[in-house]
């Protein structure tokens, strides 16, 4: 008997190495006052398991017992960029509005039309919307590239429509488009309903949003814009504004080495919550993309962010990476109340 006991004792911890747990079942379990460890059956049942791919530079867990850490976002992943392995993983099959990471989607559309950045634009009343800061006043000679940089650091709503009409597409058209792009990404429950983020019927799930955002990552304009924590633009006739990041993490030790932010949006819609996209690397280590949709606040979204990537460079370790201790050499942020 006490040999079948120690049999399944190391059978299960071996099945918490293999497994990607949805950190959703353990909050939920952790939360029951007849709370009961799970059988090896309910391993084997557990929803959104991921068998991990069987190359060698898949990062190996050196943490094996950590499940992960509490999140107040409804949804969350993190994933290994170059294996596509998922390390962390919360209701990832959720569909769930996004808000304005839809403006990574819209500024990679229109990217792909071959805009000239450096030719003049203004924005018309057409481009209004509600909703953020508008950044450009209509009128002003600004350039494709200023909007575009108002799209993606300030997340300014009017500078997104009007990228939509600076393609030469009407809005249909170029929703039409993003929802082409979409698939061709191989996002296949994501949908979008308007370029800027504004229509809650704008839904997706988290492991879509890594897609997307391994794609945008890749590309060098969208890279450089969402890594400005502030940029200013001047106009030809010398009126100057200036752009404030949404994205709070860029002024955060989670951008300093030896960590570095790649890319990233934020989003936020009553119904979609608090929302973030992260592509970052920790040195000597690999990249990671953090996704969460539906955090409780503002701040939450950082700290969530903040925790997953901590948290996912304590417990795995990429190949060819630098020996280190993991817990000694930072500490996971505590959460604010």
């Amino acid at each position: 008997m006490i040999l079948h006991f120690l049999t399944q004792i190391i059978l299960a911890s071996t099945l918490l190495q293999v497994f990607p747990v949805d950190v959703s079942d353990v909050e939920r379990l952790a939360t029951q006052t007849n709370w009961q460890a799970p059988s090896l059956y309910n391993f084997f049942t557990l929803p959104n398991a991921h068998l991990p791919s069987s190359s060698d530079e898949v990062p190996t867990k050196i943490r094996p017992n950590s499940l992960g850490v509490v999140t107040s976002a409804e949804s969350a992943i993190v994933v290994d960029r170059k294996t596509k392995q998922i390390l962390f993983q919360k209701n990832i099959d959720a569909p769930r509005s996004i808000g304005s990471i839809t403006k990574l989607m819209t500024a990679f559309v229109f990217l792909s039309t071959n805009p000239d950045l450096a030719a003049p634009a203004k924005l018309q009343a057409e481009d209004y919307r509600a909703g953020g800061v508008q950044h450009i006043g209509f009128g002003d000679d600004a350039t494709v590239k200023d909007v575009l940089y108002a799209s993606l650091i300030s997340s300014d709503n009017s500078a997104t429509a009007a990228l939509a009409r600076l393609s030469g597409m009407n809005i249909q058209d170029f929703v039409t488009k993003m929802n082409k792009t979409a698939v061709s990404m191989g996002m296949e429950k994501t949908h979008f309903e308007d370029p800027t983020g504004l229509s809650p019927r704008n839904e997706s799930i988290v492991s879509d949003l890594v897609k997307l955002l391994d794609v945008v990552a890749q590309n060098e304009i969208i890279r450089e814009a969402t890594a400005h924590d502030q940029f200013t633009i001047t106009t030809s006739s010398g009126k100057t504004y200036n752009l404030k990041s949404t994205d709070q993490l860029l002024s955060s030790f989670i951008n300093q080495p030896p960590y570095r932010i790649l890319a990233g949006k934020t989003g936020f819609l009553p119904e979609a919550g608090y929302c973030l996209g992260t592509v970052l690397n920790y040195e000597g280590a690999g990249d990671i993309i953090v996704v969460v949709l539906g955090s409780e606040t503002n701040a939450d979204r950082f700290q969530d962010i903040k925790s997953l990537a901590v948290w996912s460079y304590q417990t795995f370790k990429w190949k060819g990476q630098l020996s280190y201790d993991p817990i000694s050499s930072f500490s996971l942020p505590k959460r604010t109340p």
